[in-house]
């Protein structure tokens, strides 16, 4: 069983240790340039305003979205639907996904038929 004393010296050591990396990853990214894959202003933004870790993570949603296109586009005025077509190469094959996007104007949500995206506001 641990006492009181001892979690909070274990709680300690864990906030020291976990402001000891976000340290290092500021010093990295302030010295170490990740190379943008494109001539995208967007992705130049991110380039500087993220760590190396949050830009790695955006930049490769970033890079496998620059292939969507909009498709097909419906409105009946409360809400839109977007077919996205996301052009692909697998095994030295072209290949198109469409997915249908759902906006709702009223509430602001956003939702894809993949279910791996959802936005509000």
């Amino acid at each position: 069983m641990t006492t009181l004393q001892q979690f909070v010296q274990l709680y300690d050591n864990v906030l020291q240790h976990k402001w000891e990396k976000e340290k290092e990853a500021d010093f990295a990214s302030l010295n170490i340039v990740i190379h943008c894959g494109s001539q995208s202003l967007m992705e130049r933004q991110f380039q500087t305003e993220y760590t190396h870790a949050k830009f790695t993570e955006v930049q490769m949603e970033f890079w496998s979205k620059m292939n969507c296109l909009i498709h097909h586009f419906h409105s009946d005025g409360q809400s839109c639907t977007y077919t996205v077509m996301e052009k692909s190469i697998h095994n030295e094959h072209s290949r198109d996904k469409f997915f249908k996007v759902f906006y709702d104007k009223k509430t602001k949500d956003v939702q894809c038929q993949c279910l791996l995206f959802k936005f509000k506001g």
